[in-house]
């Protein structure tokens, strides 16, 4: 046997050499690191993953940066402070003019609306649009405006080409502001199939509605033509209107809709990122439009890479502190330190290389064998040992870090599942008997192995300043018991199979099985793992595909919002499918609250409520991220946001 593991290792230890080189025979960068969950998009519009942002905010920068070592923001592109008025919903920046694009341009306030904007407009915008549209003055009206619009012309483009329709699309347009728009069309082209009122539901009259426009005798590329001319010549005056507008090349107003005590953190943050103007080359067109013909605004996906030069795109032109030089997708990304940067004297590395390794006892492999100098998220089933090293004090490379996030379940809170079956997770007192079924503490100490602090909260306690947080749900298995049965299922008869979803990547199946053992022994259910790979599991969570998900959450920014809005209705990233009005309403309280301690004070009662009554998401522990690099890496300071400047790493060889 030991043989047979020496000649795998081997094997490995090849495969490794084949594929990275050794340092005898590459060009090895000042730094380089392992990132073993790869790049998932180097779009700052589109970014949710915490490797994407990380990369990001190396090679752009923000109106402000994270502070290396306190993670507080300090001057980025502009100087700091900005001006803010008494009232806190003005904010004026003044943009360096030494800050520079890596092709030498100067970084402008124009930049900043573009990357801005992008965030927002429908067909670039992603699930972090809430960012800005919620914060900005202006943003969400002009953001349901174009979603409206999109949404109706969409569907006359599908008419238009016979394309297959979804019935709730066709629903949600013709009922909502602009179907008239549609409707007022046909001239009677229907025969007076569209009664008055129009049904909300009515799952036999849709098709009918449906089969009804694709007969009328309509020129639907016209009607289409039309309509995004008529939505284009309204664009750019609905725009002027969202609160960002350049006060000349160098300063920057922006209106917030509140009062935003964190908004200096979020100008840190990948979605406030400025674009160059030279990716308007890539924008795609219709007839010469700068859109597509259902009023979208897209661009060719390959704008992020260095050496893409299709129509004369001159590459990726970035103003952070690294530019990319090669990317080789799925392998690795050079970096070079950007000679235009205005603080390019505190870029310590000239050179960093970046290297994916889908498996992670290979990269850790690669690490051990001086390959790179660091690598991030150690998720080996060895893991443990190597953190009792570091206790003991036999390897001062491992160190693990409480973050400012929490691994968790979350409940399909819907009447129905998917497939139309009757959700019994759909009552609290299910969900409640669930989390109390779970020992926490066992779960850490037996299963991870971590010393991850248990969480019975959503928020980890003690790193907002000035927030208590509540109690949460212990472990009770006889409260437990009670609930479950005053839900109808005493000792668990006549509940469905619960199943769990999760991704089979990262070692998460020890921890559902875990789980899986927990609910059957303490509460007499039937419970069902479903593993699936990264995307399909996330495509089924964001569609609500599942009864109960594996998830987690990385804060964004310093304050309990970036938690608590993860349940709130109509949030993007609610893949529980709450809608709990009190929740809502507690919620908006707290955006009107001017006062400090009493806005932090309602949101502790909005956790309290959702952690102790509703219970959509059953927390679990808190993370600790294990990495591993030597005392020759420099300008490293463990945090609990995981913010690692990379400008400010380099070795001492």
């Amino acid at each position: 046997m030991k043989r047979v593991l020496l000649a795998v290792l081997f094997l490995v230890v090849m495969a490794v050499a084949v594929s990275l080189g050794t340092k005898a025979n590459r060009d090895r960068a000042a730094f380089s690191f392992i990132e073993p969950g790869g790049f998932h998009t180097l779009d700052p519009a589109q970014m949710s993953y915490v490797q994407d942002g990380r990369l990001a905010k190396a090679v752009w920068e923000g109106l402000t940066d994270y502070h290396p070592k306190t993670t507080k923001p300090i001057e980025g592109v502009a100087y700091f402070p900005p001006e803010i008025s008494e009232d806190r919903t003005r904010y004026v920046f003044t943009l360096r003019s030494e800050a520079k694009w890596s092709n030498g341009d100067p970084v402008t306030a124009d930049d900043f609306i573009r990357g801005w904007r992008r965030a927002i407009e429908p067909g670039t915008a992603d699930v972090y649009a809430e960012l800005i549209s919620r914060h900005i003055a202006g943003a969400q009206t002009y953001l349901d405006w174009r979603t409206a619009h999109v949404a109706l012309l969409g569907l006359i483009r599908q008419l238009q080409t016979g394309s297959p329709i979804k019935l709730e699309a066709l629903r949600q347009v013709v009922t909502g502001e602009l179907g008239h728009v549609l409707l007022d069309r046909l001239d009677g082209g229907l025969n007076g199939s569209i009664p008055n009122p129009i049904p909300p539901n009515g799952d036999d009259f849709w098709p009918t509605v449906l089969d009804g426009l694709r007969q009328a005798n309509v020129d639907w590329k016209k009607i289409g033509d039309e309509g995004l001319d008529n939505h284009m010549a309204q664009m750019e005056d609905r725009f002027a209107t969202v609160g960002m507008k350049a006060l000349g090349t160098h300063r920057l107003e922006v209106q917030l809709v509140r009062p935003t005590p964190y908004f200096l953190d979020l100008t840190s943050f990948q979605t406030y990122l400025p674009a160059h103007k030279s990716i308007e080359i890539l924008r795609d067109r219709y007839a010469g439009r700068p859109v597509t013909d259902s009023g979208l605004c897209t661009y060719d996906p390959q704008w992020t890479k260095p050496d893409y030069h299709r129509d004369g795109y001159p590459g990726l032109i970035t103003n952070g502190a690294y530019c990319i030089k090669k990317w080789d997708f799925k392998r690795r990304i050079r970096m070079e330190a950007n000679p235009y940067y205005w603080d390019r004297e505190s870029v310590r590395s000239k050179t960093m290389e970046i290297i994916v390794v889908e498996y992670q006892n290979a990269a850790f492999m690669q690490y051990e064998q001086d390959a790179v100098d660091m690598m991030t998220h150690l998720t080996m089933d060895y893991t443990p040992e190597l953190m009792r090293a570091m206790r003991e004090g036999t390897r001062d490379d491992i160190h693990a870090i409480p973050a400012f996030a929490t691994y968790f379940y979350q409940f399909n809170c819907r009447p129905r599942l998917h497939d139309g079956r009757t959700n019994p997770l759909a009552d609290a007192r299910v969900r409640r008997a669930l989390s109390r079924a779970v020992n926490r503490q066992d779960l850490v100490d037996h299963v991870q192995r971590l010393n991850n602090p248990i969480a019975t909260t959503l928020i980890p306690p003690d790193q907002i300043p000035g927030y208590r947080s509540p109690a949460g749900l212990g472990y009770d298995p006889q409260v437990a018991q009670r609930e479950l049965a005053e839900a109808g299922y005493p000792g668990g008869e006549g509940l469905p199979v619960i199943e769990i979803l999760y991704n089979t990547e990262l070692g998460h199946e020890p921890k559902v099985q875990a789980i899986k053992r927990m609910w059957e022994q303490e509460l007499g259910i039937n419970v069902v793992l479903v593993g699936k790979e990264s995307k399909t599991f996330a495509e089924d969570m964001a569609k609500g595909r599942f009864m109960v998900g594996r998830s987690g959450w990385f804060g964004d920014y310093i304050d309990p919002s970036t938690f608590l809005d993860l349940c709130q209705s109509k949030n993007p990233q609610n893949y529980t499918g709450l809608a709990d009005t009190k929740y809502d309403s507690l919620l908006a309280r707290a955006d009107e609250e001017i006062d400090s301690a009493k806005r932090l004070a309602i949101l502790s009662e909005a956790e309290r409520y959702l952690m102790e009554e509703v219970l959509a998401i059953l927390p679990l522990y808190v993370y600790v991220q294990v990495y591993a690099w030597g005392p020759e890496v420099k300008g490293i300071y463990p945090n609990p946001r995981i913010e690692f400047p990379l400008k400010y790493i380099y070795v001492e060889r």
